[in-house]
């Protein structure tokens, strides 16, 4: 009989330190298998926000440890979840528990027969309730014939207790990261959830700095319904996003139909490669719209078309704002500047511009194509383009 005392006392003293959600999983399984449990697999899920995820579900198993898995909006309205043992449990609140040696799985969901094929011979579903009222899931499974005892559900009830406040701090500190990783960012997102959240933190850095703006966007919104026009913008920003994220920036704002983007040196990363990766995300982003209009032309869809001004500079990272409403930024005359050479994509034609600067990184990809007076700027502006990128 194993003693789940000792994994009360586990979870008081050890459970609660650890920092990661897989690593205190990884730990609560080995604890039971050390105090004699026959666990084979423990699933632990939990509700979140977040734009493509409802749930974020850790999964372990005996000998292999833990991972992470989400599940995308819309999974408690599929023949996965529905009449499942974790809709039984979310509904009623209470636990059930299955020996799967006894049961005829024709009576049961389709996840008993999976279970059962996998060699489970008991299983234990119940529910953790957060301090905020929130239902979230726990389950315990068992490849051993004898399962887990015959005092098991009562057991792994009084270990809930404990577990649950654990699991809470991470599923807190998971929903924190994913809305600052969703509004801000990852790098920014980490560095408020590190503490950078004073106004007035943060740094003088050199960066890569890129800012892409929707063609027409006025017209756009005069001839498209509301839902043709969120269809629209949400394809372009998909298109530059995917680009960006390939290539190691980040989106940092967006201004109404428009982005300002960053690639930062990270590690040992030097200027030249920073900017090459600027310079590779704008040609994948634009050459992905190209392929996509043509789909959108086919399905009689606007076409979209965007300008893109890249340089390298000096900036402020960091927070900016009133008392009590702040926003993470870069801000400076290198800011302004590539807001200057976007706006200069209509003048000249040219869907991708570029600092001198900036073309100083990324040799025998440009043409020089003049000096060019912008507002804001007291000297013309050498700007450079790229080689056969005539299109606009």
């Amino acid at each position: 009989m194993w003693n789940h005392d000792a994994i009360i006392a586990w979870l008081g003293r050890k459970g609660r330190t650890f920092s990661e959600p897989l690593a205190f999983l990884n730990g609560f399984g080995d604890a039971l298998l050390a105090e004699g449990c026959h666990i084979d697999r423990i699933r632990c899920g939990f509700g979140t926000i977040h734009p493509q995820m409802e749930i974020w579900s850790y999964l372990w198993k005996a000998g292999e440890g833990a991972s992470v898995t989400g599940a995308e909006h819309g999974t408690r309205a599929t023949e996965a979840y529905i009449g499942s043992p974790a809709e039984i449990v979310f509904k009623t609140g209470r636990s059930l528990r299955l020996n799967l040696q006894e049961i005829d799985r024709s009576e049961h969901h389709s996840v008993i027969g999976e279970l059962i094929d996998a060699g489970f011979t008991d299983y234990i579903v119940m529910s953790m309730t957060f301090a905020v009222g929130s239902q979230n899931m726990l389950t315990f499974a068992s490849k051993d014939p004898a399962g887990f005892g015959p005092d098991a559900e009562a057991k792994f009830a009084r270990i809930i207790d404990f577990f649950t406040p654990i699991v809470e701090m991470h599923a807190v500190r998971r929903l924190a990261t994913g809305l600052l990783d969703t509004y801000l960012g990852p790098r920014t997102g980490a560095r408020v959830l590190n503490g950078l959240i004073k106004r007035g933190d943060g740094e003088v850095i050199r960066a890569a700095l890129g800012f892409s703006d929707l063609r027409d966007f006025t017209l756009l919104t005069e001839t498209l319904s509301t839902e043709e026009l969120l269809e629209s913008l949400n394809c372009y920003f998909e298109t530059v996003e995917a680009a960006v994220l390939a290539n190691g920036g980040e989106i940092l704002r967006f201004i109404g139909d428009a982005m300002l983007i960053v690639f930062a040196p990270d590690g040992n990363e030097s200027a030249e490669q920073v900017c090459q990766q600027a310079l590779a995300a704008a040609r994948q982003a634009l050459s992905d719209m190209d392929h996509k209009n043509i789909q959108r032309d086919l399905q009689n869809q606007p076409q979209l078309r965007f300008g893109v001004g890249l340089h390298y500079g000096e900036v402020v990272y960091g927070n900016v704002g009133g008392q009590n409403r702040l926003d993470f930024t870069v801000m400076g005359v290198a800011v302004n500047r590539t807001a200057r050479l976007e706006s200069l994509t209509k003048q000249t034609g040219r869907d991708l511009l570029m600092s001198d600067v900036f073309a100083a990184m990324v040799p025998d990809a440009d043409e020089f194509i003049g000096k060019f007076a912008v507002k804001g700027v007291a000297d013309e502006l050498p700007v450079h383009a790229l080689i056969a990128c005539p299109r606009s």
